[in-house]
């Protein structure tokens, strides 16, 4: 690889952590933090579709590490105890990083739509987090989740808490992933030309 390239490289990774920190810290407002949550992970999923999953899965364990960063000093709910632990901040963020690249490698081999490609790419990674974390959720904390979700009326269960989980947030986050990586990496795609 030529010096330009890395260095070009290393820009794009710089630009891409830059605004992962910018959207964790801003989760820490409250009146920010719903809409914020959903382009988290943007960038990691950007990072493996134009980078490759090599790249991605760097992105995606710097941006586990930033979430785990937030959820220690600043902490915006009680559930963000929880994800000082590792298994459930950053493992499953790396595969943010891989996930999505050969989801869209598959999709555009399998119906030549870049654009439609990139969309299900995109809500795949969204799709990943939420279906990673919720595992790590339950094989670390599920005992403490219940008693949480109890406690603020989400359910009494840990199922309970996953279908909360889904109906309210996911579903939102995958249509913003897919839509935001569609649009980012189309218009990367344009002026890299």
């Amino acid at each position: 690889m030529n010096r330009s390239l890395k260095v070009s490289k290393l820009t794009f990774m710089g630009v891409m952590l830059a605004l992962t920190v910018v959207f964790v810290a801003l989760t820490a407002i409250p009146t920010t933090s719903a809409s914020m949550a959903l382009f988290i992970f943007l960038p990691t999923i950007v990072t493996s579709i134009v980078q490759g999953p090599k790249s991605g899965a760097v992105m995606g364990f710097l941006a586990g590490t930033v979430t785990l960063l937030r959820a220690l000093l600043a902490p915006a709910s009680p559930l963000d105890t929880l994800f000082i632990n590792p298994l459930v901040s950053v493992l499953p963020r790396i595969f943010i990083g891989v996930v999505p690249y050969f989801i869209y490698i598959a999709f555009k081999k399998l119906i030549r739509s870049k654009t439609v490609s990139l969309l299900i790419a995109g809500a795949s990674g969204a799709l990943t987090n939420t279906a990673l974390v919720m595992l790590m959720l339950y094989f670390t904390y599920s005992e403490e989740i219940v008693r949480l979700s109890t406690e603020f009326g989400l359910g009494t269960t840990f199922a309970a808490f996953v279908l909360f989980i889904v109906t309210t947030s996911s579903l939102i986050e995958c249509t913003a992933a897919g839509v935001g990586t569609m649009t980012v990496v189309n218009i990367y795609d344009k002026v890299n030309k």
